[in-house]
């Protein structure tokens, strides 16, 4: 079935990119008329499918022969965010000594035709009740959905101005992202109407280009983050896993053993003698995000909501003497830093937009990394689809440490297992999630 679907799939884009509106009639009329001319009775409308096929057929041998001499340029912001419509241009030149008009512009995305698992887990998204029988039943309208959202956002065909000889314009198209992660610009195609306005010539120019598109963000209540700086050997650059750092508080005399690279070599030639620049270790805040990426048989609506979530937290104004650790298992174990000129928000939310739900639960590796940094921790942010005796058991053990911990499990249904009076657990909703985060500052 999926093969079948996919040839149609692709014979319905070349046929709406090669045919124009009034096209489309013609063919539809040729169609008819061949219908009623298997009566051998019906001679005239044997002869009108006739002469309506011969006209299709000058239609596209003129179109053949249009060659233009067009060169295009594609300009891409490095980041969208999903659900916001924005605009980026592409640079149309005519190398030709006369003017191109009647032009229409039309950008490409990489197809992601959608396997199997794909289509079956979209049928449990709850979108298909609103379908006829025979829709659910097939299952086409499912397939082209899956297809746009595989292309990641939605394009439109743009008229293009007359383009004199030997001149740049420059056109603007209308974006609007559909899902987080890359966004794959192949080709752009170039088409025009043959005279008769029912055949589309058309100019292809391959041109590879990439975006990332954002998780969608909401606005969060005001959040008092615990402000209860913690001792890190090695200092901000250490904080970060790499090099050694320190922070600097004035001079003092040299002290045999002090490294040479840590003379002051103004004071040392003004006094004749050493004087070393004096350091300290930083303290300073840090917080842990932890995005748990299992979601058993939730459907993939609620793993999109928790990420929009996270997002939303990375993107929330902090005090600025602190570090957020965004963790989470893909495969492996990740953390990712923000915060304080390790990173910033833009590049963390980058990598948010390639996380894809787990089929295991890893849950023990992501409570054995924070019960081994809890020392350096001021507050934990956990946010998962699933809550169980295992992910209570985990924030309960962190705030009998005085952590400061706040659970969000996302979903439609009740949760299994209740948090005890001192641990604060809010449920978000995918189809309320804005009103339920509204909710969270009560």
């Amino acid at each position: 079935m999926l093969k079948l679907f996919r040839r149609v799939s692709r014979f319905s884009l070349w046929f709406e990119t090669r045919f124009t509106s009034t096209g489309r009639l013609v063919i539809a009329g040729t169609v008819a008329a061949a219908i009623f001319g298997v009566d051998p009775n019906q001679t005239a409308a044997l002869q009108l499918a006739a002469v309506l096929l011969g006209i299709i057929a000058v239609a596209i041998t003129v179109s053949l022969r249009w060659q233009p001499k067009l060169e295009l340029k594609r300009t891409l912001p490095d980041t969208v965010t999903v659900g916001s419509a924005t605009l980026y241009y592409i640079l149309v030149t005519n190398n030709s000594d006369r003017t191109q008009r009647d032009l229409v512009l039309s950008d490409h995305l990489q197809t992601r035709y959608p396997t199997a698992d794909m289509f079956r887990q979209q049928r449990t998204d709850g979108r298909e009740k609103y379908l006829n029988w025979f829709d659910r039943r097939i299952g086409f309208p499912r397939w082209l959905n899956l297809l746009r959202l595989g292309r990641g956002a939605r394009l439109a065909s743009i008229s293009v101005p007359p383009i004199p000889a030997r001149s740049t314009i420059t056109v603007s198209i209308p974006l609007l992202p559909l899902r987080r992660g890359k966004l794959i610009f192949t080709e752009i195609l170039v088409k025009r109407p043959d005279p008769l306005g029912i055949f589309f010539a058309k100019h292809q120019q391959k041109l590879y280009d990439e975006a990332v598109s954002l998780p969608k963000r909401y606005p969060l209540p005001p959040s008092n983050w615990v402000s209860e700086r913690h001792f890190h050997h090695g200092g901000l650059t250490r904080a970060a896993a790499v090099g050694d750092s320190e922070e600097f508080i004035g001079l003092r005399e040299y002290r045999p053993g002090d490294p040479l690279r840590h003379i002051h070599w103004r004071s040392f030639a003004k006094r004749g003698s050493p004087v070393v620049n004096e350091y300290q270790d930083e303290y300073f805040d840090r917080h842990a995000l932890v995005i748990d990426t299992f979601i058993g048989s939730a459907p993939p609506s609620n793993f999109e909501a928790l990420i929009s979530i996270a997002a939303s937290f990375i993107q929330t104004t902090r005090p600025s003497d602190s570090i957020l650790d965004l963790a989470f298992i893909e495969q492996q174990m990740w953390q990712l830093t923000t915060g304080r000129g390790i990173s910033d928000n833009r590049q963390v939310l980058m990598q948010l937009a390639e996380v894809q739900p787990s089929n295991a639960d890893e849950f023990s590796d992501l409570a054995a990394y924070l019960r081994r940094h809890a020392e350096r921790l001021a507050s934990v942010i956990m946010v998962c689809t699933i809550w169980d005796g295992a992910r209570q058991a985990c924030l309960e053990e962190l705030q009998s440490r005085r952590l400061r911990c706040l659970g969000l499990l996302v979903g439609e249904s009740e949760a299994v297992v209740e948090p005890n009076a001192g641990l604060t657990l809010h449920r978000i909703r995918p189809s309320l999630i804005e009103r339920d985060i509204a909710a969270m500052a009560s």
